[in-house]
């Protein structure tokens, strides 16, 4: 199975039954062609936690989601399809999450690339 081929199977399902945004530390839903293609295809919306949060204890990783849950909530509703946000790494009443820009035309040539060279 290619590289992020599981990623992009159940993000494509989860879209398909009516899921709209992902909820993620993984860095590959910001840096890999495959996933970065799915998220362009399905219309997905995407929350990229930092990554400090996946090293971080589990009871920190949950502190930090409840104390951002509702501005999540609030950004989720807010962003358009195909958008990706990602919060601070802080314990703060307040602050905004950041927009993360995702390549597309870079990740679809890739992937075309990729793709090529597989048949070959």
């Amino acid at each position: 199975m290619a590289q992020g081929a599981t990623d992009v199977h159940w993000v494509t399902s989860f879209a398909r039954d009516g899921g709209r945004a992902i909820l993620s530390a993984d860095t590959d839903f910001v840096k890999s062609a495959p996933q970065v293609v799915a998220i362009f295809q399905t219309g997905m919306r995407v929350i990229h936690l930092p990554s400090k949060w996946a090293m971080a204890p589990k009871h920190m990783q949950a502190s930090y989601v409840l104390m951002w849950w509702k501005r999540i909530e609030t950004q989720i509703e807010a962003m358009n399809d195909r958008e990706c946000y990602r919060p601070k790494w802080n314990i703060s009443e307040d602050g905004e999450l950041a927009r993360v820009p995702l390549d597309f035309q870079t990740a679809q040539k890739k992937v075309k690339r990729d793709a090529k060279r597989a048949a070959r």
